[in-house]
């Protein structure tokens, strides 16, 4: 079993923050650390070559500022945009000569103090060691859940001989009766292929499920991510070739690794055999008679079967192909790094399983702020806060990947700025690419200092963002708010191709009641008002617990305490977690419910007790409008159909708790936000605030707690000044100027 140091907080930065005189901070913070500086993707995009390797490599630390590179293999393919021919990378991936030239690019990197990101594959999702598993193994890519069925009028003998070969599984035989919901194993009358049943009276729906490989489709050669056996071997064809070459230089040149993508992206219905008889196990339950709810409407247990069925996919997901990474970089003195696709869209359901989950094992929970301008800003916090509720110091981001070639300097400090106040600490920008033709240039933009439009820009954004990250990684994020993530409610309305018969964006349908994507973009862009998403789960495991009015995340370093509870809205909530939100109210504390009030358990057989919690909450009658109860110690269950700032704002205001840090007239523009962000280390307040609207913020910001010392710190020009601030009523009172799209840092003593 793995075990993560949970105090590991990025190398240099803990030594400084956790011991030492300011003057060495100081310093620190003037001249940052390679560890906290960019390191982008290098495309290797043209034929290897030693002399060409040095000049690049030292070029990027020179010139650009850059901390290291994440090496990336990518084949020949048509341009992002045009599709015109791009050239890849020669030798052939995984052939010595290659292997020969990446030795290279460590040596250069050793002898510069530079790092070497290690990717796991050649181009992206990683996961098919350059096309060799499909064609040595296809047994272990990824499989699909498969359904044939048929139509029959009972009163009869029914035989019928499905399709089954080598390549599938059988994962049930099950029948469904179209008036009545009821649900039949016909696992006792299938033999071979053939299903020979004496039909009951009525309409039924027979259908075979089968679980295959061999499917096809954008992503068929895949690895299934959640197969042991699958997963052992795809990671011998591919880490243990860096492993039995390049060990030598892991925990000094080779630091992290990365992999891309991992996850169901443009294949819903990826499934794996396991699942079957976790499910029988997990739930003592005969999984055939709950098979059919992933496709149709089988009655009242139909979210619960999907819940349950969904629960486990993520759960294969987090301890699969993510996990084993982790382990394996750990015993190699590594730190994972990776992240899945769509990882800041709202429904993780149809993308990786479940966002919270899936970052148990990784590191250094990566997000990609790709495409356009803002895509997924609103669900950045999903990662940020999968890093918090594991104890991970370190948030990485992947930036700006298919921008437009033309994309300036300006709008690479925005894409920045907006990243680290929703929690990165870490950049990979995308990227730099071997050969720097714009022709060969297959993902635009470039970001080196061939490009005419950021080559000036560039030291000092490096320069810039490796201050920032500096003091941004690890400590304690200060978030009163905590909002509990409604995967439950996701799941239990999913059934297979619903997100891709839509109409949305891929992973972007929830149900209309499900609002913390509305919830995510009012706290932290028009309020100012940090949060984490908490999984149902935290509450009932022991990881959140009730300690009076607070809520506590337990964890070894970053710990936090929220004053008030949001759901989110949706329709179901585990019994279980519903039981310590109950007692977190009746001890005196707040809770806000958006949308709709919870109705149904998550749980088999436990709708009862959701009833009986919210009666003894509101009583008898549930309200259908917004409605604030007080107990008896002073907590308040407060309901609001709607979501929007003004309202958000006034419960708030209700639940009387003090704000962290009080913006005035910190509304957003056409261009962007004034975001903050609060780490303490050391008994240090480490207060990062950007602006990335196009005025200047010039306003006296109110902090909780009263200081005595306060200095502002500017990551841009490294200057550090002390603060001409002011404390009343409890509060420090501190006036900021920051220019647009810039940053600084609060910090006090």
């Amino acid at each position: 079993m793995k075990l993560h140091s949970s105090v590991w907080a990025a190398g240099i930065a803990a030594a400084l923050l956790s011991s030492c005189s300011g003057t060495a901070l100081k310093k620190a913070f003037r001249e940052p650390a390679n560890e906290f500086r960019p390191q982008p993707f290098l495309h290797l995009n043209g034929h290897l070559d030693r002399d060409h390797i040095r000049r690049q490599f030292t070029e990027a630390r020179d010139s650009a500022g850059f901390g290291g590179v994440a090496v990336l293999p990518v084949s020949s393919q048509p341009h992002w945009y045009d599709g015109h021919p791009c050239p890849g990378m020669t030798p052939e991936y995984m052939s010595e000569e290659y292997f020969a030239g990446y030795k290279d690019m460590l040596e250069v990197s050793r002898h510069n103090g530079t790092d070497i990101i290690l990717y796991d594959d050649i181009d992206f999702p990683s996961g098919s060691a350059g096309g060799k598993l499909a064609e040595e193994y296809p047994q272990y890519t990824r499989k699909y859940l498969e359904k044939q069925e048929t139509d029959i009028t009972g009163g009869r003998r029914f035989r019928h001989e499905f399709t089954v070969d080598s390549t599938m599984t059988v994962m049930a035989v099950s029948a469904l009766e179209l008036d009545t919901r009821e649900t039949v194993d016909l696992g006792p009358y299938f033999s071979g292929n053939v299903l020979d049943w004496d039909v009951p009276p009525g309409k039924w729906r027979i259908m075979l499920f089968t679980c295959r490989y061999g499917v096809g489709g954008v992503h068929g050669h895949l690895v299934d991510y959640m197969q042991p056996e699958a997963v052992d071997t795809l990671m011998k064809m591919t880490y243990g070739e860096y492993d039995r070459r390049f060990s030598g230089y892991f925990g000094n040149v080779i630091r992290k690794t990365f992999f891309d993508d991992v996850g169901f992206v443009h294949m819903e219905q990826t499934w794996t055999p396991a699942i079957t008889d976790i499910f029988r196990e997990k739930y003592g339950l005969n999984p055939a008679l709950y098979y059919p709810a992933l496709f149709y409407d089988i009655g009242p247990e139909t979210g619960k079967a999907r819940i349950a069925f969904y629960d486990i996919r993520a759960e294969l997901m987090a301890e699969g192909y993510v996990r084993a990474v982790s382990e394996w970089a750990e015993t190699r003195h590594l730190k994972s790094m990776g992240h899945p696709p769509e990882n800041y869209s709202p429904n993780t359901v149809v993308a990786s399983g479940d966002i919270l989950k899936f970052y148990r094992h990784v590191d250094i929970p990566l997000l990609d702020a790709i495409l356009y301008f803002r895509r997924g800003l609103h669900g950045f916090k999903q990662v940020s806060s999968a890093a918090d509720i594991h104890d991970r110091p370190v948030v990485g981001a992947e930036l700006c990947g298919a921008y437009p070639a033309d994309m300036d300097s300006l709008m690479m400090y925005r894409i920045t700025l907006e990243a680290l106040a929703r929690g990165v600490n870490f950049t990979v920008p995308h990227g730099m690419w071997y050969d720097t033709d714009p022709m060969a240039v297959r993902i635009p933009p470039l970001i080196a200092p061939e490009n005419p439009l950021l080559k000036d820009a560039l030291k000092g954004y490096s320069l810039s963002t490796g201050r920032s990250c500096m003091l941004l990684q690890g400590g304690r994020r200060v978030a009163d708010i905590a909002v509990l993530w409604p995967i439950q409610s996701v799941q239990a309305e999913s059934w297979m191709f619903r997100d891709q018969t839509s109409g949305l964006p891929i992973a972007n349908w929830v149900p209309d009641n499900v609002v913390n994507y509305t919830l995510s973009d009012i706290l932290t862009d028009s309020l100012q008002r940090d949060f984490t998403y908490i999984h149902p789960e935290n509450l009932s495991s022991g990881k959140v617990t009730v300690n009076g009015r607070i809520l506590t995340l337990n964890n070894r370093e970053n710990i936090q305490e929220y004053q008030v509870l949001i759901i989110p809205g949706g329709d179901y909530i585990s019994a279980d977690a519903l039981k310590e939100i109950y007692s977190f109210y009746n001890n005196g504390g707040k809770v806000i419910v958006l949308a709709s009030l919870p109705s149904r358990s998550s749980e088999f057989g436990r709708d009862r007790e959701i009833t009986e919690t919210m009666e003894r909450i509101f009583g008898p009658v549930l309200p259908a409008r917004d409605t604030t109860v007080t107990g008896q110690n002073g907590g308040k269950f407060i309901f609001s159909s709607s979501c929007n700032a003004g309202e958000i704002s006034k419960m708030l205001e209700l639940t009387g708790y003090m704000p962290d840090a009080i913006f005035p007239d910190a509304a957003p523009d056409n261009a962007g936000y004034i975001n903050y962000l609060h780490k303490v280390r050391n008994g240090r307040n480490f207060y990062y605030i950007t602006n990335t609207t196009d005025k200047e913020y010039d306003r006296e910001i109110s902090l909780r707690g009263e200081f005595r010392k306060v200095e502002i710190w500017d990551p841009h020009t490294g200057d550090i000044c002390p603060a001409d601030a002011r404390i009343q009523d409890g509060r420090t009172y501190v006036p900021v100027s920051v220019p647009p799209v810039r940053s600084c840092f609060i910090v006090t003593k």
